[in-house]
This record gives C-alpha cells, structure tokens and sequence, in this order.
C-alpha cells in the first residue's frame, strides 16, 4: 500500500529539489556494479553525454502532438526507418511503430493479430496463441489485456522453443505462435524458422519477440559470429519487437514493433472517430508520449552508425567470453551456452539463491530465473571493465556458503 506524503506547503527550491535527488541517488546500485545487471544498457561517457544532451532538447514536446513539429516528425521518420532496416534481414517493405517499451510493443503485436484474425478467421471467438514456456511474462499480461488465452508450451533440453509441441498444441481457436530472440530467462534464440514452417502450415500469426536482441543481433553476425535467423529473412515471420532503450542504447523509455507489411500494419492502428474532433490517430497505444525520447534515440543511432554498433557488439561479445571463462573455473558453477548477451549459470552443490543473495550484499543488481533456479546477468560493452570484479566477488561469494558463512538468501526475481 502506498504512504500518504503532504506535498510541501513551500516549494523546496532548486538547491533544495537537487540535494533530495543527490541524496535518492546514493541508495541506488553503484554505477560500476550495475553495469552487470538489466538497468546498464547505456553505452559509454561519450555516448551517454550525446544521447543527454539529445534528450534535454526536446524535453517538453509531446509525441502524440508531432503534426505541429515537423523537426520531431523527420527524426521520427528516421528512427522508424532506420529501425526496418535494421529488422529487415534484407527482406523489403517492412515498417515499423516506436511504443514505450517492450510491453507496449508485444501488446501491440497481440492486438493486431487478434484483429487480423476477425477478418480472416471470423469463426475464432475465442481467441488462443500458442508460445514456448520461456516466452516473456508480458505475453501473458497482454493476453489478459486483450482477452487472449495463452498456452505455454514446455521448451527443448537445449532451452529453445519446441516447434513440435507447439504445433501439438495448437487448436481451432489459434491465432498466433510467438518466439523469443534471445528469451529472457534461457538467453537463447528459439528456432525460429521451424516456428515459421508451422506458423505457415497452420496460417498462423508469427511474433519474434526480440525485445532484447533486435539492436543487437544484426551487429554481432557482422562480427561473423553464427546466430539463428530470427528477423523478416525468415518467411513467415509477421511482427517483430525490438527495444531501442536495450542494445539501442537509447533512453528510456523507446522501443518499436515492425510489420512485415503495411498490409499487416493497418491491423495496428485504431482510429476513433466518435468524439468531437479529428480521428484520434496515434504511434501505438499511448497518446502523450516523450518526444525527448525520439531525439534520444535518433542520437544514437546517429551517433554511433553501423560501425559504432559493430564495435559495441565486439567488446560486449568478448567481455561475455571472458566472463564464460572465468565462470567456467569456479568450481560447481554451471553456465549455460547461451546466444548473445545474457549470462545465465546455476550450482551443482549450492543454492542459486545464496549466490544472488551474497552478491547483493556486495552491490550486485543481481536478479535470476526461478524454474530452474539460475543466477542471471546482462552485459554491455562497459562490462568488460567489471568482469574481472565480479569474477573475483562470486568467487568470494561461493567460499563463504561453502564455509558455512552465508548470510540469508537473495530473491531471484527482477521485479517488486
């Protein structure tokens, strides 16, 4: 339950507003260690600085508003643009809307199948999809949202989706199969164009969620490092979520769902017209939103250019090698091999459990998968600085349960 707080009867002043933010700001992680968790993502000083400044520029503009900012509508224009490309795998036509954030992106996906399957599968009342069990949560909070029923099905001993039990479970209500590139929990890409040989065989929605590896992907394959397909290079696939505030390294909150046509795209959009005034058009399914966003993001993507990302893969890849190496050497922990930039390992004679709890204490934002129990990280090009740190605390970590000297277990979950 939230504290009732009496808004001050006099205002703080400057000085007073930024003393409270400095002292908020020294209760959070310390800016080395939470480069190794789900909050980094932001690329270096330099980057960062661009992207601040990029933000502060448009700070008080509001997106839904952007008939009145032709400057904004070009940098969105690009944004949009550089986001299909980006996603394509070569493949034409594809477009592309910028949401909030990963949920608002899957949501949107969600929305505009169930709308495309009113128009070609009128007899669905019911609507299902049908998703591996490691699919992101948000699937299943969007499905509540839309009235969707979602069936999970359980993934291959490899941790990638099981096409086999999908296609098992599809039923007559089935509008929609969806994978993940990479999922969140196993850090794996699902076979995607097995998904899409059923998505096909049954006429069937296919969703790639690659919330966490759209911006990402592309780059490390140019490095020559072999990945599955997951983009629109695979026939079938139809939507595609992907972050730019991730491995886009934007600011939060911006991320974009791309179609593989405008003739999918128009299942998108809702444009209410009883009211009034004018059809209430929008980006997605927010109305107000940040414009300061927008130029964030085309700052980055400007800034860093193809070749930038490139070097940003390079280092995160080579730092999430090292980090492998060094996990390998503790003895009893188990990473699992893993496609991109998520490090999930477990224990063979300790509680995953006391292991995030003991980095904790040593200021780790660390976080974990529950079934089965894994300690779980994020990298980004500024992990390599910290490898080495973190290697030498879970080293440290590990002899103290094993000692006997642990303290009480952390909590594996990112979220309140």
């Amino acid at each position: 339950m939230s504290q009732k707080v009496n808004l001050p009867k006099q205002g703080l002043g400057k000085m007073g507003v930024l003393s409270k933010l400095d002292e908020a700001l020294t209760k959070e992680p310390d800016v080395l260690r939470g480069n190794m968790s789900c909050y980094a993502m932001k690329g270096t000083e330099d980057m960062v600085d661009v992207v601040s400044q990029a933000y502060q520029k448009y700070f008080f503009l509001n997106g839904v508003a952007r008939r009145f900012f032709p400057g904004l509508q070009d940098l969105e224009a690009d944004v949009t643009g550089m986001a299909s490309n980006i996603l394509s795998g070569g493949a034409d036509g594809i477009v592309a809307n910028i949401t909030s954030g990963g949920t608002e992106s899957i949501f949107c996906a969600l929305h505009a199948a169930r709308e495309w399957a009113k128009e070609t599968k009128p007899h669905i009342k019911e609507p299902e999809i049908v998703a591996p069990y490691s699919i992101h949560a948000t699937f299943s909070k969007g499905c509540q949202y839309l009235g969707i029923k979602i069936v999970r099905v359980p993934v291959r001993d490899d941790w990638r989706a099981d096409a086999v039990a999908i296609e098992a479970a599809i039923s007559p209500n089935t509008i929609m199969i969806a994978g993940s590139a990479p999922s969140w929990p196993y850090g794996v890409i699902d076979n995607m164009d097995e998904l899409a040989e059923v998505s096909k065989k049954h006429d069937l929605w296919l969703h790639v969620d690659a919330c966490v590896g759209g911006y990402l992907s592309p780059f490390v394959s140019k490095l020559g490092i072999d990945l599955p397909k997951w983009d629109f290079s695979v026939d079938g696939v139809h939507s595609i979520s992907a972050d730019l505030h991730k491995y886009g390294y934007a600011a939060k909150g911006i991320s974009t769902i791309a179609w593989r046509s405008e003739e999918l795209q128009k299942y998108h959009f809702v444009s209410p017209t009883d009211w009034p005034c004018s059809p209430y058009i929008t980006q997605a399914f927010t109305g107000s939103r940040p414009a300061s966003a927008v130029a964030a993001a085309w700052a980055a993507l400007s800034y860093l250019g193809e070749d930038g990302y490139i070097a940003y893969a390079d280092r995160a890849m080579k730092a999430k090698a090292r980090l492998i190496e060094g996990l390998n050497k503790i003895e009893g922990i188990e990473p699992i091999d893993t496609d991109l930039l998520i490090v999930v390992y477990g224990a063979k004679d300790i509680r995953v459990e006391q292991i995030v709890g003991g980095l904790s204490e040593k200021g780790w934002t660390s976080g974990g998968v529950m079934d089965p129990p894994l300690a779980h990280l994020v990298l980004d090009p500024l992990s390599e600085d910290v490898v080495d740190i973190y290697l030498e605390d879970l080293r440290a970590v590990v002899d103290s349960i094993r000692a006997g000297e642990a303290s009480a277990e952390g909590t594996l979950s990112y979220a309140d």
